[in-house]
């Protein structure tokens, strides 16, 4: 609003230069510097709704580090599937403490060995395909961040609108006030006129209650102005001028409702389509990594087996001849006997915890499908309540406020009916205004809730 003030400035400066331009140099140099400055007046962001979403969804910071997260719990999860790394031991075994000749006795050996583990079953394979499943939990959860943004960024965009348009209506129906003012001043002032002094305070009073809704509208426009720019402005130097560098923009409905969107009542439609959701398929990938996690507990019922293979060299005798040198090979084996209560109970915990997630699973669908129809019942009844305004209300109002005023015109009627009449229409002019901004919110949430389908259409 104060750039659009200081470009009309602008605008009557230039002219006032314009006139004055043979006058001397000076004029005409700010003439020029006027003409300038309009450009950089005229810079400011025009925003449609469609555009708002498509820059809170470019700029968020939570995309950007999901996406880092899943590439490292990708990278883990190709080395989970690597075998433990083998182990060396190199030792000098039986020397004689008497003397420390590595000759003198035939135990005494130089000793090499490498010893290589492997873990129960498949248990590598099932932790690599854990970390994968995990790292496929990351691009559903983008998924349901950006409808979420589209979402938020919607009903703040919509609620600044719903504002912006408000004051545009409080102004539209100020012109009429002061237009009446007028009347009823002339009229008072006139010797024949038969408007009362109270007629005359009251336009007045009237005309100061229209100032301060209009300054309340503004304040509450920028304050929705504010809390959309954390999305759409990348710094906070950006977000502190959001009010003054942020013009809303629509042709049309904002927000437009698709036939894929709106099912019918058969629960099992809507399951179906409902499953596709975000957080109902980051739930199925839940359910898969806790089978996995119950199939590597059941991994634990098997041996681990190692293997190691030394080799040991000997020195010569006392007499000089050569002794040979020693080679070992051995393999180990775990008994699990001992922990079998322990295996038992995580394998008993890992089963309870994929029943759980197909628990969670179905309260999952059961909420989506009470949103979409709380929704679809909303958006009804809010289309009902447009007609019955359209065709009814405002017409009614609108010829009420007509009367009232043929008939203070007339000398028949009281000013503060005409007064109540045209406050009364400006009122059902801006609950109109809201009940649509209303069926607009709603659809955002729809779009939300039917996310992995046909998107809500913006414009």
């Amino acid at each position: 609003m104060a750039k659009n003030k200081f470009l009309a400035f602008c605008h009557v400066l230039q002219s006032v230069y314009c006139r004055r331009f043979l006058i001397g140099k000076t004029n005409r140099i700010a003439s020029v510097f006027l003409l300038s400055l309009l450009p950089l007046v005229a810079s400011a962001e025009v925003l449609s709704l469609q555009q708002a979403v498509e820059k809170a969804v470019s700029q968020d910071d939570w995309l950007i580090s999901s996406q880092q997260k899943e590439n490292a719990i990708r990278a883990l999860s190709q080395g989970m599937t690597a075998s433990p790394d083998p182990k060396i031991n190199v030792g000098l075994l039986n020397m004689p403490t008497d003397s420390f000749d590595f000759n003198q006795e035939a135990m005494t050996q130089f000793n090499v060995s490498v010893s290589q583990m492997f873990p129960a079953g498949d248990t590598l394979r099932l932790t690599g395909e854990k970390y994968a499943a995990q790292g496929d939990q990351m691009p559903l959860m983008r998924d349901n961040r950006r409808a979420m943004l589209a979402m938020e960024v919607s009903n703040l965009w919509l609620t600044a609108y719903s504002y912006e348009e408000s004051i545009k209506l409080v102004k539209q129906n100020r012109t009429l006030f002061e237009q009446l003012h007028e009347v009823v001043e002339s009229s008072y002032s006139s010797a024949y006129g038969r408007a009362k002094q109270q007629d005359l305070v009251r336009s007045e009073l009237e005309l100061i209650k229209l100032d301060h809704r209009l300054t309340q509208l503004s304040q509450a426009k920028e304050n929705a102005l504010k809390k959309l720019s954390q999305y759409i402005l990348p710094t906070m130097a950006d977000q502190n001028t959001a009010d003054q560098d942020i013009t809303l923009k629509t042709t049309g409905e904002p927000i437009m409702v698709t036939p894929s969107n709106i099912l019918s009542s058969n629960s099992l439609a809507l399951a179906a389509r409902l499953s596709l959701h975000p957080l109902v398929r980051i739930v199925d990938v839940q359910s898969n990594t806790a089978q996995i996690d119950k199939a590597i507990a059941e991994q634990k019922y098997k041996p681990e087996w190692g293997v190691t293979l030394g080799y040991g060299y000997r020195g010569d005798d006392l007499s000089g001849k050569d002794r040979a040198d020693l080679a070992s090979i051995a393999v180990s084996v775990s008994v699990p006997i001992f922990s079998s209560s322990r295996q038992d109970a995580q394998v008993k915990a890992a089963s309870l915890q994929v029943e759980s997630f197909l628990s969670e699973k179905q309260l999952v669908l059961n909420e989506l499908m009470a949103k979409y129809r709380v929704l679809t019942s909303d958006i009804t009844l809010l289309d009902q309540r447009i007609r019955l305004y359209q065709t009814k209300l405002l017409p009614s109002y609108r010829e009420s406020a007509q009367a009232m005023l043929n008939a203070y015109t007339s000398n028949d009627g009281v000013f503060s009916d005409v007064v109540q009449a045209r406050i009364a229409t400006l009122n059902a002019h801006i609950e109109l205004l809201n009940i649509r901004i209303e069926r607009f919110k709603r659809l955002a949430e729809l779009n939300y809730v039917m996310a992995q389908d046909e998107e809500v259409k913006l414009k």
